[in-house]
């Protein structure tokens, strides 16, 4: 099924991550990540075990390439297997996606084919898959079976949990966390409304931006310590520990201030809620039905909360599935429709308006990324809904998930790039394109 695609990079070694043209932005330090296809060395692993930190891991370095493949290894690991047969997709392959292009930050224009295999690029693997069929899928480093981050592409996966509670009408969003979680009462998150932490502005100091990841105080810093294990004050904290120490900076619904922190929020409703652990309920509402080449992995921190808000892993087709679950073809991956079309109406139709987008750090910086100005706004951690009714989810280090119900279209990708992170700028093009009117 997957050999053409997979043999049609194997000789180039040189395919690390984000670039084109020039070698301006490739890192002499780093490995071309197309090496890494068929595994790491003993003396590998030894060295990035030894580097395994939360700087090193956000840098986008080797080490990160390395966690990032085998995650499963370095965290508890909560696996949720394929409970229904396994629904295969077909195949129609388009080959002139791969000629779309887009204007590159540091290579100028590039056809997609050329991004993938461009040594700055550090792309892993793509697919694109329309009205159910897989029409473009490329593996320049990894392969189709390799497990990969989905890094916070993985954050749809909270709000969606909280709208299947929100369908059994165990819950609303407009109920507060104080009311959910009387233990919570004391603490500053108990006024804010569920979607405001849905839709990222609760108001807290739990935002996730370059100057909180470079503090070791902040509350997303010590979120990922307690979710890795690492000390902070020379001790272990717990991941509920941190979210209750977070304070109150200014009135919920004010200002679009994305955050990893504010994500686990969700998981600990959705938990309070439901009584039964998180994945447990991810397992129950969504995985059960889907039938996927592998499993979902969800990785938890030391006290057992789940790190939903980035750290889950799957193959790459198991991620593009989940965007699946929100097109027409959901029943060509899905034994039911788990997105009603009342879950996707509150998506799309509950968007606050550019000039909320926009009042923040995050806005302006995913229209850099982009390169696209015609989105709307977030909602319901979806990090971009435009006029049209697509939606986009980005991932640290450049992973991607986008979807398109009106057109039957889903993008997913994967790679580790931190200085530049055009392979999102290819979305808008494809989606876009005459190919899938």
């Amino acid at each position: 099924m997957y050999s053409r695609r997979i043999t049609r990079f194997s000789g180039v070694a040189s395919c690390a991550f984000f670039a084109a043209g020039a070698f301006a932005q490739e890192d002499p330090d780093r490995t071309p990540v197309a090496e890494f296809k068929d595994g790491f060395t003993l003396e590998q692993v030894e060295s990035y075990r030894s580097q395994f930190n939360i700087p090193e891991l956000l840098k986008g370095g080797d080490t990160s390439v390395w966690w990032s493949q085998r995650t499963s290894e370095l965290h508890n690991t909560a696996h949720l297997p394929v409970q229904v047969p396994v629904m295969p997709l077909e195949e129609n392959i388009m080959p002139e996606i791969g000629e779309i292009t887009a204007d590159t930050k540091n290579f100028g224009t590039l056809s997609l084919n050329d991004w993938l295999v461009h040594p700055g690029s550090y792309a892993k693997g793509i697919i694109v898959i329309h009205e159910g069929k897989v029409v473009f899928e490329e593996y320049p480093a990894l392969n189709p079976w390799d497990a990969h981050l989905w890094m916070s592409t993985a954050k749809p996966l909270t709000s969606l949990v909280i709208d299947k509670l929100i369908e059994e009408g165990k819950i609303t969003d407009q109920q507060t966390v104080g009311e959910l979680m009387p233990d919570w009462a004391a603490t500053d998150w108990a006024d804010i409304k569920v979607i405001d932490i849905l839709d990222m502005t609760p108001g807290m100091n739990s935002e996730e931006n370059d100057e909180t990841r470079a503090d070791p105080d902040s509350i997303a810093i010590r979120t990922f310590n307690a979710e890795f294990g690492f000390q902070y004050n020379r001790r272990n904290e717990t991941v509920p520990e941190v979210l209750m120490d977070a304070e109150s900076v200014r009135n919920p619904g004010e200002k679009f201030e994305y955050g990893s922190p504010t994500t686990e929020m969700l998981v600990l409703i959705a938990e309070a809620v439901g009584q039964e652990p998180w994945a447990q309920l991810l397992d129950k509402y969504v995985w059960s039905k889907v039938g996927a080449e592998g499993p979902l992995m969800v990785h938890m921190s030391p006290d057992g909360t789940a790190a939903a808000h980035g750290v889950v892993s799957s193959r790459l087709r198991v991620l593009a599935r989940f965007g699946m679950l929100y097109t027409p073809s959901w029943d060509k991956t899905a034994t039911e429709q788990v997105v009603t079309p009342e879950i996707l109406a509150r998506i799309r139709d509950g968007v606050r308006g550019h000039e909320f987008y926009m009042n923040g750090f995050d806005g302006p910086a995913f229209l850099d990324r982009l390169n696209d100005d015609t989105m709307i706004s977030n909602a319901r951690q979806w990090d971009a809904i435009w006029p049209d009714g697509d939606m986009w989810k980005a991932g640290l280090q450049s992973q991607a998930l986008y979807v398109s119900p009106d057109k039957d279209l889903v993008i997913a990708f994967f790679s580790t790039n931190v200085p530049d992170d055009s392979f999102h700028r290819y979305l808008r093009p494809i989606a876009t394109s005459d190919l899938f009117d």
